[in-house]
């Protein structure tokens, strides 16, 4: 079954690129979470993530171009209040488009509250977050909801070597001074496997759709994540 999903996976990434309607041919995001459990309740995550875009130039040399849209690093401190509920703080610092020769920067602060449904072997998640965006265009803020659910390909608990599929899906709602609010929705299918006990990786594609109630634009992300977890 782990080989008709990466199947129908792979040919949702090559149908999407090929769909892109704009100039923007790709959108890759690569992050690297690392997480480090204090104790039983205290964890700490330390995310480094970067966005790459492939454009089609405006001229008429069929010539593609690479574009770094931004370098972030993230720190979350999450305090885990239960078996199914988690509290967590964070920071993440932005740097957009560095190497264009321009100063583009975002600063952001982080609420999260996470709730886990039911686990075993599938699992249902929310989470609920609200953010305080501070960057070179006016302050933003943003409140966001996410359902997810994961589930190993085979048996009742996800072993070493072993793929997992999962499904998730946002609501992104940003209310800036100057301008109107927007809402934005984020759904994700994606595949992931459990190299060892301290790492794990996953492959994502996402597709956005952005200002839902009004003129609703579609991008497509392919998302790759290392996650790694620290032991005392």
């Amino acid at each position: 079954m782990k080989y008709y999903f990466l199947f129908i996976l792979t040919h949702i990434i090559v149908t999407s690129v090929k769909s892109q309607s704009d100039d923007r041919i790709v959108h890759w995001e690569l992050a690297v979470p690392i997480s480090y459990s204090l104790n039983e309740r205290w964890k700490l995550n330390t995310t480094i993530a970067n966005r790459n875009g492939f454009y089609e130039n405006e001229d008429e040399t069929d010539m593609q171009s690479f574009l770094v849209n931004f370098i972030e690093v993230t720190q979350y401190a999450t305090y885990r209040a239960g078996n199914n509920f988690s509290l967590t703080l964070g920071y993440r610092y932005r740097d957009r488009e560095p190497f264009e020769g321009v100063s583009l920067y975002e600063h952001r602060l982080i609420q999260q509250l996470g709730y886990v449904h039911f686990r075993s072997p599938t699992r249902l998640a929310s989470r609920l977050q609200t953010e305080q965006r501070w960057r070179n265009e006016p302050f933003t803020s943003r409140v966001r909801y996410r359902l997810s659910l994961d589930r190993p390909f085979n048996g009742e608990k996800l072993e070493l070597g072993e793929y997992y599929f999962i499904f998730s899906d946002e609501l992104v709602s940003e209310f800036a001074r100057s301008e109107r609010s927007t809402l934005e929705n984020r759904f994700a299918a994606g595949v992931g496997r459990l190299w060892s006990k301290g790492l794990r990786l996953q492959l994502d594609i996402q597709l956005r759709s952005d200002d839902v109630f009004n003129d609703m634009d579609h991008t497509i992300f392919v998302l790759t994540n290392f996650y790694i977890r620290l032991t005392q």
